[in-house]
């Protein structure tokens, strides 16, 4: 018996015993058996998920070696070890992760082996990480941090996917010793199922599991106004971070479409040469470098064509616009009032006069017995229109409709509406025109109500063209109506 209650092993010795009857003498030789000291500490430690290290104490120089085997606590199949007599311990690799085995250590002599001895141990389970957290969400990308688990891993496998089911799902592989990952090329305002498993040399742990969602790059309220029968026009709410939009505008009935790409800063836009009476989509799609959010819709139908189409005539000369037939019977006082703070350049101040030039010259007849014409310059205000141009000492006429069209780039002064709220109460039909940067809420204000009729919005000069047929459609029907009741003041400036 040793101090730690182990046992030894057994000794033993042999002898033969006389016969009754000997007439020879017998010596009897004493015989010495050897001792076999007994495996003591057994002890199973340092597990992972895959391995387990077994040590034992033996103090027997005569041990040749050490046969280790273990088994599952299922019973399945046995493996061996050898170990050198002067070793005394070994870690079993590949094994099975959150098993328990029973280890029995045998010494082994040059004569046989010795008493065996045996402990049960048992490997980790496959420890998945914890504690997953989201970070720095942005529009395509987000990021994803873990606290790895106990046990020693050979790295992570991440899985995302959006939660809606749409679209396959991703992966990512990273190092044992990263614990966290910048997940790119991601969808914006989308939702995604996050996985982190943890990677062993057996295979990989349960999922550890957690959602996160990109920022919105989209456009809100998208709106349609100053819907036409050839045209419509879209606003929206700009988005912050935006560094571009792309907006289509899609028939619902031939399938054709329109597109454009506008600035970061923009948020209006017109869409012309439509079909009356069609249904169509405006879809928006915001930008950020070379991300591009979910496209914002809405539907909207152009106007249907109430008036009879223009007799087309032969091209007139340069000098002598073609009158249309709408403007047959017009007769009114018509000033149009410039912006004259522009600063254009002479080819835009051509298509300006050009536009002018089309308008007045769509009128059948133009004079005292037919439609007076005028133009004043917006420095000057349409308070200037109203007391110095629009008076019976420049000539208006009584039972005339008088008939204003005001086209400008930016923003008026604070008077204006004012004497525009003024013109209206005493029955001047205003016509407002806005480009590029005019504010169209101060538009509608300006203009004669509806709006649909009397307010218009084109990007650029070059867009004048567009509107053209619609604008001198509605003047001359406002022209040919009759104002008996209404008193005017002036006299217009002769014809452009």
């Amino acid at each position: 018996m040793f101090e730690d209650e182990s046992e030894s092993d057994t000794l033993s010795a042999l002898a033969t015993t006389l016969m009754r009857t000997t007439q020879a003498p017998t010596t009897a030789r004493p015989t010495t058996a050897a001792v076999r000291f007994g495996i003591r500490n057994l002890k199973i430690d340092d597990e992972t998920t895959s391995s387990l290290h077994v040590s034992w104490l033996m103090n027997d120089a005569n041990v040749r070696e050490y046969i280790v085997s273990y088994i599952t606590a299922y019973g399945d199949r046995e493996e061996q070890k050898v170990v050198a007599g002067r070793e005394n311990d070994i870690v079993l690799q590949s094994l099975l992760s959150d098993t328990e085995y029973k280890v029995t250590v045998t010494p082994m002599y040059f004569n046989g082996e010795g008493n065996p001895v045996s402990a049960s141990g048992r490997t980790l389970p496959l420890s998945a990480p914890r504690n997953l957290r989201v970070s720095d969400e942005w529009y395509n990308k987000l990021r994803i941090t873990w606290d790895p688990p106990p046990s020693s891993t050979m790295g992570y496998r991440i899985v995302y996917r959006p939660t809606s089911g749409t679209g396959p799902a991703l992966e990512a592989f990273v190092g044992d010793d990263v614990n966290t990952i910048l997940i790119l090329n991601l969808l914006s305002g989308t939702e995604y199922n996050l996985k982190v498993l943890a990677s062993y040399s057996t295979g990989f742990s349960d999922a550890l599991t957690g959602v996160g969602k990109t920022l919105y790059l989209g456009v809100t309220n998208l709106s349609a106004y100053q819907v036409k029968m050839t045209s419509i026009c879209s606003q929206w709410q700009l988005h912050r971070h935006a560094t571009s939009y792309r907006i289509i505008i899609e028939s619902l009935q031939d399938g054709s479409k329109q597109e454009a790409v506008l600035a970061s800063g923009t948020s209006r836009h017109c869409f012309y040469e439509l079909m009356p009476n069609s249904r169509y989509r405006i879809t928006m799609y915001a930008q950020m470098q070379e991300a591009e959010g979910p496209g914002v819709s809405i539907v909207e139908t152009t106007r249907q064509v109430t008036t009879a189409a223009p007799t087309r005539h032969p091209t007139p000369p340069p000098t002598s616009p073609a009158a249309r037939e709408v403007c047959k019977s017009a007769r009114a006082d018509l000033v149009f009032l410039v912006d004259g703070s522009w600063s254009i350049g002479d080819d835009n101040f051509h298509k300006v006069t050009r536009f002018l030039y089309n308008t007045a010259g769509a009128m059948a007849d133009i004079g005292p017995e037919g439609t007076q014409v005028g133009v004043a310059q917006y420095r000057r205000a349409i308070k200037h229109v109203r007391e110095d141009i629009f008076t019976v000492e420049s000539g208006m006429r009584k039972g005339v409709p008088r008939v204003l069209v005001v086209i400008t780039d930016g923003r008026s002064q604070d008077e204006t509406v004012t004497f525009a709220n003024q013109m209206h109460l005493e029955g001047f039909s205003i016509f407002a025109i806005g480009v590029a940067d005019a504010d169209y809420s101060e538009l509608v204000n300006i203009g004669s109500k509806p709006s649909e009729r009397h307010v218009f919005f084109v990007d650029d000069f070059d867009m004048f063209k567009k509107i053209e047929d619609e604008l001198v459609t509605f003047i001359c029907e406002t022209a040919s109506a009759s104002m008996s009741s209404v008193l005017y003041p002036e006299r217009i400036l002769d014809c452009l």
